[in-house]
């Protein structure tokens, strides 16, 4: 379940309307974010962006997460957010509302304080948490009082006294107080848990033998790529020969746009050869321009996706531009070699223009930049050439 719902924007494109940046669920693997911040086009190069946009599951942070966050510290507060139960939610949100106005370094602290708070249920005025007090015997100096004569007591007199000594705090689900005032600290800002640390793989899928009881079928997980060695021992742990005797119930990838994607009969040493592919690509720093070019054709085909990966080169990725003005601008630039000062670029209607050239060289837009096929030939080596058809009209 998703605690924090983002939007990240990269500063100096904010006011590029074409420009939408990332959406962004929280908590999230290490993959997931990565892949959010290549959507907003942001790295190493232009590395300021901001969060708007918040939308929480305990509402009341919307108005307290800072614009400037880092996205691991928002991740780890969602980590502690999720993991809460509904007594520890409860606490959390009197916690808060006692502390004012926490920055998001304390308030990944006060997850870690919540077993010092007390909570009176549908108590949510002075009143009603002074008859509290009252009714459960917690006033030792009214202990000796006649019972006729505490029916005169003044509750809210009685319940304003004690949340002012306790500093305590009404709630939408009850009365809150800490039984501890000082707030063990265990997060410096330093010492940040990273989302997840299984990693090196593109696929992770567990294998089953393939039979018609899956639930009694032995199983185990098999990171792709694979080497031979690692592929024999996963087959080993199962009790098959082959990968031809194996499905999978399970697939998880480093890569978001793969998830839910192929089916439990995919075949194994296809996604194995997709998975070699891709590692290298990354290792390339090409990872990006690959999800690009993988929007471009609507690939949700693995053969495909294979020969995406071998023919990358067949694609003229610009990841810095956004929309048809901007490419109408990169255009005239190439065209012309004028610099961007000169006349020219001050006359031409470069949405309309940019349009225009888009649809001449086939240029998408897709969530990590624009895209085209260009002059290098694609070869089809594991799906088949559409036939009257254009790579991309797919």
């Amino acid at each position: 379940m998703s605690e924090i719902k983002i939007t990240i924007l990269r500063d100096d494109l904010y006011d590029n309307s074409a420009y939408i940046g990332a959406h962004l669920c929280l908590p999230a693997t290490n993959a997931e974010i990565q892949d959010a911040l290549e959507k907003a086009r942001i790295d190493d190069e232009h590395p300021d962006f901001s969060v708007v946009d918040y939308a929480c599951g305990q509402d009341y942070l919307n108005e307290l997460l800072p614009k400037k966050a880092s996205l691991y510290e928002l991740d780890y507060l969602a980590r502690r957010l999720a993991g809460m139960d509904d007594f520890e939610k409860i606490a959390f949100e009197g916690v808060v509302k006692i502390e004012g106005a926490p920055d998001l370094v304390k308030l990944i602290n006060l997850t870690y304080n919540l077993a010092e708070c007390n909570v009176a249920f549908a108590v949510y005025n002075d009143e009603q948490l002074g008859k509290f007090y009252v009714d459960n015997e917690f006033i030792t100096e009214l202990e000796k009082v006649p019972e006729k004569v505490l029916q005169y007591i003044d509750y809210e007199k009685v319940g304003r006294i004690y949340r002012e000594a306790e500093k305590g705090v009404f709630t939408k689900t009850g009365y809150v107080v800490q039984s501890e005032p000082d707030i063990k600290v265990v997060y410096d800002s330093t010492n940040i848990p990273k989302p997840d640390d299984d990693s090196g793989y593109v696929f992770k899928l567990y294998l089953i033998e393939g039979c018609f009881e899956p639930e009694k079928a032995k199983g185990a997980w098999l990171k792709l790529p694979a080497s031979e060695a690692e592929i024999a021992s996963a087959l080993s742990e199962i009790g098959v020969a082959s990968l031809f005797d194996c499905v999978f119930t399970h697939c998880e990838s480093s890569m978001p746009c793969f998830e839910d994607v192929f089916s439990e009969s995919e075949d194994i040493e296809m996604l194995n050869i997709l998975s070699n592919a891709i590692s290298k690509i990354i290792d390339s720093n090409m990872g990006t321009k690959y999800k690009a070019a993988l929007q471009y054709e609507y690939c949700t085909d693995l053969d495909l996706a294979i020969d995406i990966a071998q023919n990358l080169d067949c694609y003229s990725f610009y990841s810095s531009l956004c929309s048809p003005e901007d490419y109408g601008r990169h255009a005239l630039h190439e065209a012309s070699g004028l610099p961007p000062e000169d006349t020219a670029f001050k006359l031409l209607d470069f949405r309309r223009y940019g349009e225009a050239k888009m649809k001449e060289d086939g240029v998408k837009s897709t969530d990590y930049g624009l895209i085209c096929r260009n002059e290098k030939e694609f070869v089809f080596e594991f799906c088949t050439r559409p036939q009257g058809q254009q790579m991309g009209e797919m």
